[in-house]
Parts: C-alpha cells; structure tokens; sequence
C-alpha cells in the first residue's frame, strides 16, 4: 500500500507547470529580419544544460510546462554536422517541433566584451577558450540559435508555439562563467541540468566540489533550480524537493533541487 508520504508526491512537471509564463515577446516575433540581442534570450528564464549530447529531456520538462522557453545547450563532443542531421530529422528532432529558422552567431554575439574568468587560468585545462575547443579533435566551434515552431495539429496541450535553443561546441564550465558570471551578465540560469558522464571527456566534473561549482562560489551567481541525475552531486546551498517525483532520461533518476535561500 502507498505511504502517506507517496500520496504527497507530485510530478515534476506538475510542480513546474506552477510557475508557467508567457511566450517572451520578443521570441514570438522573431523572424529572419530580427537581429539577435543576447539580452533578449538571456534576461529570459534559460535552462542550461552542459555536455547536453543531444538530450530533449530538459526541452520536454521545462518547455512543456511553460516553465522556460530558452534553452543553452553546450558540448564539445557533437560535431556540427552530426548536430544538424538530429534537428532536421523528422524521427530524431524534438517532439512535435520543427526548425522555423535557424541564426549562427559568433563569439561577439554572446560575449561582446570578452569575459573575466573566476577561477584561474591553470584552472583550465591546457587553458581551453569558451569558443575555441579545437584542442579536442581538431572541430571547429559552432554557435547558433535555432527557434523551434510547434507542429501543426498540436496544440497548447503539447507546449509553447515556439522554443528558442542555442547550441554552443564549446567548454561547458567556462561557458558558465563567460555567460551568466560577468558583470554584463543577465540573470543567472533558471534551471541548471547536472548530470556526470563518466567517460564524457570532460576534465572536471559538473557537480559539487569540483570547477563548475567554484566559479558559482567565486562570482556569487547561482541558478534557482538543479536538475540532478542520481550519479552526480548536488551542488552546496540547494535543497532536494522531496515531495517531487524525478525523471528517468539518459539511463538516469533526475531530481529537482532548489536553492536554500536561508544559507544566503
């Protein structure tokens, strides 16, 4: 027989539907003529999700519940091409989207006054750059922002009419920094995806105590949520919210954690 406490438990989509809010203005009216102004995607709710493959399960969570509409997908490990053939296949893309257009951006788009790291450079393995990975496998970095339209014949009940993904080849730790930790910087993310690949490459971990995690300490910029798959840990200062059920994606539980104000 179920627990008292089972009879609690909610969904996590149930729980984020909660805090649904409008299509942003601005992605509504995005078109081929619109130029892209990073603090219109930034000052958004932004899910972040780094060494994301290509994973839609944040896309479907979030995007589904009206939670977020933008989402910043990092990987140093897709190249562009491999990319492109997942988003423009009509068995592989995001469910009930397609691509209503698709803008490369460059460096300067995302970062136009550089950025002042928060952990040292020798933090860095052999000093890797944001946007320039090529020391991994000789790829060339990309950046684009791909809107996503919702299929016709679906409705409401399926999620947004649109969806706004930007897709970076790039270093995911020191894209936090770069992007949410400077001074220029919007708001932190809404929502931050953990989840620890153990042959991923990657040269430090995305949990609690390793870089990722200090550039959150040393620049005080913390995202309100965690997405937090079972074989990683929680970053310091957040809270699992137990009466929510998690997810299974990516052969992993995922389980939503909040940040404890009371510890700031």
């Amino acid at each position: 027989m179920p627990t008292d406490t089972e009879h609690d438990m909610i969904t996590l989509r149930a729980y984020l539907a909660r805090e649904s809010e409008p299509l942003p203005q601005w992605l509504s009216q995005f078109d081929r003529d619109t130029a892209f102004d990073r603090r219109d995607f930034f000052q958004c709710r932004v899910v972040y999700y780094p060494g994301s493959g290509f994973d839609g399960h944040p896309v479907a969570t979030f995007g589904s519940t009206y939670s977020a509409h933008c989402f910043l997908y990092v990987d140093y490990g897709i190249p562009k091409s491999d990319l492109l053939e997942q988003l423009d296949s009509a068995e592989r893309r995001f469910r009930g989207y397609h691509s209503l257009l698709r803008r490369e951006l460059q460096e300067s788009d995302l970062a136009p006054s550089g950025w002042q790291p928060h952990i040292t450079p020798a933090d860095f393995h052999a000093h890797r750059n944001v946007m320039d990975p090529r020391g991994w496998g000789g790829v060339p970095p990309y950046a684009f922002l791909e809107i996503l339209e919702r299929d016709e014949g679906l409705t409401d009940v399926h999620g947004p009419e649109r969806l706004a993904i930007i897709f970076l080849y790039a270093d995911g730790i020191a894209t936090y920094d770069a992007l949410f930790c400077q001074r220029d910087s919007g708001p932190p993310p809404y929502a931050l995806l953990l989840q620890d690949y153990g042959f991923g490459g990657n040269y430090s971990r995305f949990g609690a105590r390793h870089l990722m995690e200090r550039i959150a300490i040393n620049s005080g910029r913390w995202p309100q949520r965690l997405l937090v798959a079972k074989n990683t840990d929680a970053w310091q200062g957040y809270r699992l919210v137990a009466d929510v059920e998690g997810e299974v994606a990516s052969g992993n539980y995922r389980c939503l954690w909040e940040r404890d104000i009371s510890q700031e």
